[in-house]
């Protein structure tokens, strides 16, 4: 069994419960907030993906080889997290700026925040110690393109894409549907670094699987 360091095992849960409960005072008041079944369910979905994250993958491991983010990935991600965990709450708690539809849309968006999770959390399970959050390669790594990946080359973003649509709806927010560009272009550029890393390790192999997949969604991207 792959020993798991001390700092993913500590890390990943408390990054979840941090942001879990950023949400929960941006609400104003923690109770209300886990008393809708939606934020209960969508809390529920967040608590069960820590260990996924945490047993499942290899962290932030590095492995034998890896290729640098651009500068601007993380710092981008970090902030567009904290406007997520803060801003929509903070906002839908006081029907600021917030699309009309009230619970119905709520549920619509939980639906697609759980099909999201299972994008997300997906491919780490069939990928384990393989699946790394920086663009790397871990010992022993093989070409996987089966499963999630059989026709998508990136199902995990994908599943990103749907946990946001589905923020966006569990906090009926029009500015995180408006922020959804801006979060293709982060997740883009991610994916030009990804491809042209592992063209370089799998060549012709690698190539042929571009070939036959779309990246995110079959015949539109």
């Amino acid at each position: 069994m792959t020993r798991i360091p001390l700092k993913q095992a500590l890390g990943i849960p408390l990054n979840v419960a941090a942001f879990v409960l950023l949400m929960a005072l941006a609400w104003g008041d923690p109770r209300a907030f886990f008393a809708h079944p939606v934020r209960l369910a969508m809390t529920a979905l967040l608590v069960v993906s820590a260990p996924v994250m945490t047993l499942c993958t290899g962290g932030r491991s590095r492995g034998v080889r890896h290729a640098p983010d651009h500068r601007e990935f993380f710092p981008l991600l970090v902030s567009h997290t904290l406007f997520t965990a803060v801003a929509l709450p903070w906002m839908d708690a006081r029907g600021l700026w917030v699309l009309p539809g009230g619970d119905a849309l709520r549920w619509a968006g939980l639906v697609v925040f759980a099909a999201g999770m299972v994008w997300r959390l997906g491919p780490m399970i069939e990928l384990g110690p393989r699946f790394v959050s920086v663009v790397a390669l871990r010992e022993g790594h093989r070409l996987h393109t089966g499963g999630f990946y059989h026709a998508v080359r990136h199902p995990s973003y994908l599943g990103i894409f749907l946990m946001d649509v589905g923020f966006a709806g569990i906090f009926r927010s029009p500015l995180a549907l408006l922020l959804l560009p801006l979060v293709f272009w982060m997740f883009q550029r991610r994916m030009d670094v990804e491809e042209r890393f592992l063209l370089g390790q799998f060549g012709d192999a690698y190539r042929d699987y571009m070939a036959r997949t779309a990246r995110v969604l079959p015949g539109v991207w």
